[in-house]
């Protein structure tokens, strides 16, 4: 399997847990602030959208960050982005 697409079933199987997780917390913060009160349980389509609103930011803010890294290293000369630059404090610096 290709690396993009393994990283969009990730990214996507990731924005699926944050959105639910997101509609959870938000419906539940709700329900604790309101529903002790003795009011009627409130819609959750508004619990829903900012769920769903949570998942696609998280989705959108991760392929974007993957495309850029995969642009910069596809920009990159062949051999430069497969081996990590060495530290100053590398074998060849040292003084002792």
């Amino acid at each position: 399997m290709d690396a993009r697409v393994s990283k969009l079933i990730e990214l996507i199987v990731e924005a699926l847990l944050i959105a639910w997780l997101g509609y959870l917390t938000v419906y539940q913060n709700y329900i604790l602030y309101h529903w002790h009160r003795g009011l009627p349980l409130p819609s959750r389509y508004p619990s829903l959208v900012a769920g769903i609103i949570m998942g696609t930011a998280f989705f959108w803010y991760e392929w974007d960050k993957f495309e850029r890294e995969s642009a910069e290293r596809a920009s990159l000369p062949a051999g430069e982005g497969s081996v990590e630059q060495e530290t100053a404090g590398g074998p060849e610096n040292e003084s002792e």
